[in-house]
This record gives structure tokens, sequence and C-alpha cells, in this order.
């Protein structure tokens, strides 16, 4: 077992008799070095804190009958995580990025603790509306990006990344002022990324957060079957 430095905050408060506040006089810090061998009663105060997270985070949420894995134009653990999304709000369209999603699932048990591994960011889920030229950049940026994770539309191009019809494919009527709701993270939905056509949008929060999101679908669903499908289709012009 390894301990690293820890940094030990010592204060000095200035108490007051006649009143319970606490005022802040003057602060110190040391950092102190852990050698090894570690005092064994060191070992028997962390010993139940660390069996009490290793059992929440070895505890099995789902199967999964693929394995999900990350790739361009699309991938299984991009399906996974978009498609679970839209099952927490009205929005038309998921769309997230590949880099935050941080590892792979292999075929068989889903651990909490993968979960974790997957989005250790605390990204909260929220929805927006962007209207027919906003929805036209984002899916030009999904293209020149070679694909990233979304879900709830087809896009349809030619080999050279040309966009084909999705303005009358869009599952809203742009022509009558409507716009289409996207939910991502709050950290896409900033700009993150380069994702510059979500900035200075209004956000709606979902009320949770993305892993939370995930760890919530896998304990509902037993078994979990993700597959490459048609929500990205290239045309042979030929």
């Amino acid at each position: 077992m390894r301990l690293r430095n820890y940094i030990i905050y010592v204060a000095v408060f200035l108490f007051y008799a006649c009143s319970p506040n606490y005022i802040l006089q003057s602060s110190h810090h040391e950092l102190i070095e852990v050698k090894t061998p570690i005092d064994s009663t060191i070992l028997a105060i962390i010993k139940p804190y660390q069996e009490s997270i290793e059992d929440q985070m070895n505890e099995v949420l789902s199967y999964t009958k693929n394995n999900l894995n990350k790739g361009k134009p699309q991938s299984t653990i991009g399906n996974f995580v978009t498609d679970l999304c839209l099952n927490y709000t009205d929005a038309h369209l998921c769309v997230m990025n590949n880099g935050g999603l941080r590892t792979t699932i292999n075929k068989g048990n889903i651990t909490r603790g993968k979960i974790y591994e997957l989005m250790p960011f605390e990204n909260e889920l929220v929805v927006l509306e962007l209207n027919k030229h906003d929805y036209l950049v984002l899916l030009s940026y999904i293209i020149k990006r070679g694909g990233e994770p979304f879900s709830g539309i087809t896009i349809t191009m030619d080999e050279k990344g040309n966009i084909i019809n999705n303005s009358s494919s869009s599952p809203v009527d742009f022509e009558n002022g409507e716009k289409i709701k996207v939910i991502t993270s709050d950290y896409l939905a900033n700009g993150g990324d380069k994702m510059s056509f979500f900035k200075d949008k209004k956000q709606k929060k979902v009320g949770i957060k993305l892993r939370d999101a995930i760890i919530d679908y896998c304990e509902k669903t037993d078994t979990i079957d993700v597959k490459i499908d048609d929500r990205i289709k290239i045309i042979n012009n030929e």
C-alpha cells in the first residue's frame, strides 16, 4: 500500500468568549513526507475506509454482451453513453466528445468503479436549443472531426465529407421557427472541445451528472447490448 505526501494545515483561531463565531487569525501549512515502512497505526486507521471504497467500486451494476470500445466515425462506447442520455430528457439529440470518455469497457460485468474510470469528471447534463444554422454547424463539426459520439439523428454524407439532406431530415421544422433540443455536458455546452456553436445558449439543467446517469442506467438494465448502427451513413457517388 502506498501513501503519498500529505499536506497538513494548522490553523490558529481567535475565539471570542461572547460569540460562537470563529475568526481565522493566521494559518500555516507544512509538507510532511510519509516514508515506508508505514506505521501500523496509520494502516489501521486507513484500512476500513479503503475496504469500504473498494467494496463500492467493485459492485457489479450490469453486464455488457459486447466490448464497449472507442472509435470513429462512431463507437460502441459512444453509442452507449449518448443513447442512454436521451432517457433523461425530451431532447431530440445527444452529443458528447470522444476525449471525454476516458476508457473502454470489456465484455462482461460492469462495475461502479469502471464507470468512474469512464467518466471521472463532475460534468452535469444540460439541455440547450439550436436554430437551423447552429444545427448545421454542429453536423459539420462532427464530420470534420471524423465522428463524435451522438444519438437521436442520422447523418448522411458523401465520401468527401459533405452533408446530404440533413436539414430536411431534422426532427424539428426549422422553417416554422422551431429549434432542436440538444442534451450534452455542461463542459461542452460552455464551448469545450471547440464546440463554439453551443456557447451563449441558454442552458437548462437536467439535474443529474453524466456519470450518475450512466450508473443509474446500468443499475436499471440487467444486460446491455450495444452495436454499431447506421447513424452515420456514407454515400458512394460513383
